[in-house]
């Protein structure tokens, strides 16, 4: 047997195709393939990653270890290990950089790549390339020492060490500028690269770049390596996340599970109240019928009365005196209180109630005096123009539909 749905149903999972259905097409088109970050953690398989050479030196008997915590709890005894700063992209606290510093006098050894090692290596000055190329060059050694072992290496360098002093060894250079260097500092020894192409997945199986890497951390042996993954992103706080692409399409995706949750559940749950139908008669149709009633019935002084009384009550309830005052005092009060100017409100007043007594009271003279009272009226606020409904404008109000058929 078929499934129906009733009419609201059917038009409820309209809806929701019309609404859903573009957004699950352009989350599917936002969401591409993984991209790169640049960033060289052992955790990535990227072509900048460096998950590829974390797991040879485990393979080539390495004791190598993701460091995760904060400078302070590197090891007191410093001397065998190495820690890699390799291209770390979160800036260190002044307390980070002395245990950085602490580290080295103890006898540690730091790896550093890339331009910013100048906020994490003590007295180092690096100058950045403004246009780096997108392709590694082909470097010679400088010198015969431990480092250039290694023969040539490529290298796209993104910065350059300013200045060389008689402590530090430029092994390799391009031209002047020197892009891996070595300097003592107290019983340890910080190395430095100009980039981290020579140890990422994409680098690290060019020419001696991997030879490089191994004569900067020493003997496998003899080295513990600690390679750093603090200061590629555990360091954030839990709330730098949420302006990542995966969790703001998340958050979009679970706003829409909810929002889709609030119109089911409301449509089925919350009060039902009855439609509104518009009244088949305007304010005008209301006003004519009532004239009628006093034409037919000749009370000329009744059509002039209520509006009167009605003026008065609202009027005393705007300036706070009691209804029986005079109308002398009814003027003088919304002159004072009100600051109303017109000196002719207090003479109408004056004219309708002499009028209220005049059996000789004309319609036409009963209308200008309703007329001028609602003038003032306006004038006091009392009513706005836009609530009266005249012959002039009857027909674009919403009523007015049901006088024309």
């Amino acid at each position: 047997m078929p499934l129906k749905f009733a009419r609201s149903d059917r038009r409820l999972l309209l809806w929701a195709a019309a609404i859903f259905l573009p957004m699950m097409v352009a989350l599917a088109m936002l969401s591409t393939g993984e991209q790169d970050t640049g960033i060289p953690s052992t955790y990535s398989a990227q072509s900048s990653g460096a998950k590829a050479a974390y797991l040879l030196l485990q393979d080539l008997g390495y004791k190598v270890d993701r460091w995760e915590q904060p400078p302070a709890e590197l090891p007191v005894e410093a001397k065998n290990t190495v820690l890699v700063l390799a291209g770390p992209v979160n800036n260190p606290s002044p307390e980070e950089r002395a245990a950085l510093k602490l580290y080295l006098t103890r006898g540690g050894r730091i790896l550093a790549t890339g331009g910013n090692a100048d906020l994490y290596l003590p007295e180092a000055q690096t100058m950045r390339e403004l246009a780096p190329s997108p392709l590694p060059h082909l470097y010679h050694p400088q010198l015969v020492t431990a480092l250039t072992r290694a023969g040539d290496i490529r290298m796209s360098p993104t910065s350059y060490w300013k200045e060389c002093a008689t402590a530090c060894l430029a092994h390799y250079a391009d031209e002047s500028r020197p892009i891996v260097i070595s300097e003592s500092f107290g019983e340890g020894e910080f190395i430095w690269w100009a980039s981290s192409g020579p140890l990422s997945n994409n680098g690290i199986g060019s020419d001696g770049n991997l030879q490089l890497l191994l004569s900067s951390l020493g003997r496998p042996q003899e080295t513990r390596v600690l390679w750093d993954e603090y200061f590629h992103g555990f360091r954030r706080s839990a709330g730098s996340y949420v302006l990542e692409k995966p969790v703001l399409f998340g958050l979009l995706q679970l706003g829409a599970l909810a929002l889709a949750f609030l119109v089911t559940y409301s449509r089925r749950n919350g009060p039902i109240y009855p439609s509104d139908e518009p009244t088949r008669l305007s304010p005008l149709e209301f006003v004519e019928t009532v004239g009628g009633l006093y034409r037919r019935a000749h009370a000329v002084r009744a059509a002039l009365e209520v509006p009167y009384n009605r003026f008065r009550i609202q009027a005393v309830r705007q300036v706070g005196l009691k209804p029986e005052i005079t109308a002398s005092e009814l003027a003088r009060a919304l002159r004072n209180r009100l600051g109303f100017k017109d000196n002719a409100l207090e003479d109408l007043l004056h004219r309708i109630e002499a009028a209220l007594y005049d059996p000789d009271l004309t319609e036409s003279a009963a209308l200008e005096m309703v007329q001028a009272l609602n003038s003032h009226a306006r004038q006091l606020q009392m009513i706005s123009a836009g609530r009266q409904e005249t012959a002039s404008h009857a027909g674009s109000l919403a009523s007015a539909d049901s006088r024309k058929n």
